[in-house]
């Protein structure tokens, strides 16, 4: 039952990671007051969306599991 959010949490960590790598480049070659307003802006607040949505699906997926099992 919760193979579908396991799915769903490993792509997310997956694609998190690559975009992750992806900034660690782009940052090596893009270095100046507008990557860092970007940075601030947009990046962090991304990154921080990115850990919530993972923790939430995690306890989705618990509460879908007990519910499954109330109902078993």
């Amino acid at each position: 039952m919760t193979e579908s959010f396991d799915v769903a949490i490993r792509e997310l960590q997956n694609s998190s990671r690559r975009l992750c790598q992806r900034w660690d480049e782009t940052k090596q070659i893009w270095d100046d007051s507008v990557q860092r307003q970007f940075e601030k802006e947009f990046w962090q607040p991304l990154d921080v969306q990115v850990n919530v949505t993972q923790r939430e699906l995690e306890r989705l997926a618990r509460v879908v599991t007990d519910a499954y099992r109330g109902v078993r």
